[in-house]
């Protein structure tokens, strides 16, 4: 499954075929349909957040106004009154925490415009390696493989943070599921890469030793052009020869 080659002046570990079933080509479309479904589901689950984000922004300045008119005053009953006194302390706690949820919204819209643009280019990178795919064509298929060892970097850093988050870590039920989902997680995207990567290599990698290997065997079908037509000039001298005179063996 797995063949060692030197190209380029570099020892490279390359895939002959993909899950031992299909080849490598086969395996490169599976790979591109699996991605295109999943950025495009993600892309989906992203643009509605972005939907919601606008109302969730207003339901937040109306909060804070609402704060500007009530800051410095709240409310004691007694009896039947309500008498409204000035609290500093008061204002001060409810100014803190909508200014710390004012600043988790400006994060969230950027984190959300951010993951979209990104997933939107890996949704087109993905398209181009389907039809990479499909048509036998290198340049269509190197994007992906670009973009896929970026995705896989910035995978292990999100994963790196969400381990310090106890309400992601309790959905998987503890942190060694969650150890070993995301580490499944991602070997099987690095081993994506690595058959898509082996089929660029197989749709027309060109370096140095291809193309000695080319000149080689250019050489070679040049060497069996000469001896194929020197074998029909010497068929021809021996059919006349053959058919001559005596005069001609002189």
């Amino acid at each position: 499954m797995f063949t060692r080659t030197k190209k380029c002046n570099k020892i490279m570990i390359r895939l002959n075929n993909f899950l031992y079933v299909f080849n490598l080509r086969q395996g490169t479309i599976l790979i591109a349909v699996h991605q295109i479904a999943l950025s495009s589901f993600l892309l989906i689950i992203l643009l509605v957040g972005i939907s919601h984000l606008g109302e969730m922004l207003q339901l937040l300045d109306n909060d804070m106004k609402d704060d500007e008119e009530r800051r410095g005053f709240y409310g004691v009953g007694y009896g039947d009154q309500v008498i409204f006194h000035e609290s500093d302390v008061i204002s001060t706690k409810n100014h803190a925490r909508f200014v710390k949820a004012q600043h988790l919204a400006s994060v969230t819209v950027v984190i959300l415009y951010t993951s979209t643009i990104l997933t939107a280019i890996y949704l087109m990178c993905s398209i181009s390696l389907l039809y990479g795919a499909v048509k036998y064509k290198r340049e269509y298929v190197l994007p992906w493989i670009m973009a896929a060892c970026i995705a896989v970097v910035l995978l292990i850093n999100f994963i790196i943070v969400f381990d310090g988050y106890p309400c992601i870590i309790n959905l998987f039920g503890g942190h060694n599921i969650y150890h070993f989902g995301c580490t499944l997680f991602v070997l099987t995207f690095i081993y994506a890469i690595c058959a898509v990567s082996s089929f660029a290599l197989e749709t027309g990698g060109r370096c140095h030793e291809s193309i000695t290997n080319n000149d080689e065997r250019g050489e070679r079908l040049l060497l069996l052009d000469h001896a194929a037509h020197s074998s029909l000039l010497s068929a021809a001298q021996l059919n006349k020869l053959s058919h001559g005179t005596r005069t001609h063996f002189v």
